[in-house]
């Protein structure tokens, strides 16, 4: 008798980049989860970079990065990464985090990379959950955005809410992101 395996489908990441964003922390999150495909030898992660208008974004270190698409025809997946770094408070318009509030309906859980706490909790998507952000800019998150339960931790899972801080922790937590998988 032949049994077939079921292979699960790929864990389906859209990673959102910003100008200046932290070379450190991209390679921090997508490069575990490449040698976790490697090692397996299956598909176990796809990821694709996008940013708000799907032009290319510059690094803060000069590396540039040209998207695969924009947020807003982004169809969707498991995990939307928010990866802001340097000059996330010019990324709070209101046109942005109504794009971000709408994006968030199609994933299955936000994760907020760096300063990506910050953009998620200045679009209400932190209201009433536990968060972390880089440690330079956890008292003045705090002290912003109060309805966040604000925790100095390495990273915080609540829910379908995921962030860290800086480049470190990012690499703690994809780890325990494939770990737990």
């Amino acid at each position: 008798m032949q049994t077939t395996t079921i292979q699960p489908a790929p864990r389906e990441i859209a990673i959102l980049l910003f100008d200046r964003f932290s070379n450190h922390c991209l390679a921090n999150a997508v490069e575990p989860f490449r040698a976790a495909n490697m090692l397996s030898r299956k598909e176990l992660y796809r990821w694709q970079f996008v940013t708000w208008d799907g032009s290319d974004v510059v690094s803060s270190s000069g590396l540039p990065v040209t998207p695969g698409t924009r947020l807003a025809d982004h169809s969707g997946g498991d995990y939307l990464f928010l990866l802001p770094s340097y000059g996330y408070s010019g990324e709070t318009g209101p046109d942005k985090l109504a794009a971000l509030r709408e994006a968030a309906r199609r994933f299955t859980a936000l994760v907020g990379m760096d300063c990506g706490a910050w953009l998620m909790a200045a679009a209400g998507l932190l209201d009433g959950h536990r968060a972390t952000i880089h440690w330079d800019e956890i008292g003045r998150f705090a002290e912003t955005f109060p309805e966040v339960d604000t925790v100095e931790d390495r990273f915080v899972r609540d829910g379908d809410r995921i962030t860290c801080g800086g480049a470190t922790t990012t690499f703690e937590l994809t780890l325990d992101m494939i770990r737990r998988q």
